[in-house]
């Protein structure tokens, strides 16, 4: 089935296409797949911070203010949409498409890590976890990236075929392991069954409060549920 890209998207994918931006600013697949990585990141990392990366370092050049902030809303909706679509557990990666019509998965992965490498040292939290499906969708992410890069002192290995054919399914469900595991580590915890180590309690949050996971929805409306 062929992703139906929203309106809005369509217009931020015409203006990534347009003069107005650097040649090297990221295209949609890419930025897809940097916004997932934002998303799902152990860290929350300010839009100041995220957002210059996607015109690598370089300002658009837009033709009035009603542009610039109707570009600014829409990065910030994408956003929050791809939050949305995680939370509901139906987040689907936009891809470009190669010329036999297949999933051009390389370039949304290529956006994923450019957001790892903005809190690689957090990242390591979810790579040092004992949480067996949470390695496992560390190990499929980060391979297919080695797989992406390789070179001549590439080894491969026995699976790196079946990964990479099935790696257009592969990439959703570790994105959203990830996703979910983060949202439960983020959640209070009322006994030390969840976190044996804990030794206190900390402040319980209020049903109308912020949520923790960092959705800016109210605890009641996300994680509560």
């Amino acid at each position: 089935m062929t992703f139906k890209i929203p309106k809005k998207l369509k217009e931020l994918e015409k203006f990534l296409f347009s003069d107005a931006v650097s040649e090297n600013s990221m295209l949609l697949c890419e930025l897809d797949g940097f916004m997932a990585g934002i998303a799902v990141c152990p860290a929350l990392i300010m839009p100041s911070e995220w957002i210059p990366v996607i015109w690598a370092g370089e300002e658009p050049v837009f033709d009035n203010e009603e542009q610039a902030q109707n570009i600014m809303s829409i990065l910030m909706s994408y956003y929050n949409d791809t939050l949305h679509a995680l939370d509901r557990g139906k987040y689907r990666p936009i891809y470009d498409r190669d010329n036999d019509g297949s999933p051009f998965w390389e370039i949304w992965l290529e956006g994923f890590f450019r957001a790892i490498h903005l809190r690689a040292d957090d990242w390591l939290s979810f790579a040092d976890n004992d949480n067996r499906d949470l390695q496992r969708s560390v190990f499929i992410l980060t391979r297919l990236r080695e797989i992406v890069r390789a070179d001549d002192e590439f080894k491969a290995m026995d699976l790196d075929g079946g990964l990479e054919e099935a790696a257009a399914d592969l990439i959703p469900e570790s994105v959203m392991q990830l996703h979910n595991y983060r949202k439960q580590s983020a959640l209070p915890s009322n006994s030390n069954d969840n976190h044996p180590n804990s030794k206190t309690e900390g402040p319980k949050t209020g049903r109308n409060d912020p949520c923790p996971c960092g959705s800016g929805k109210k605890f009641k409306k996300c994680c509560l549920q």
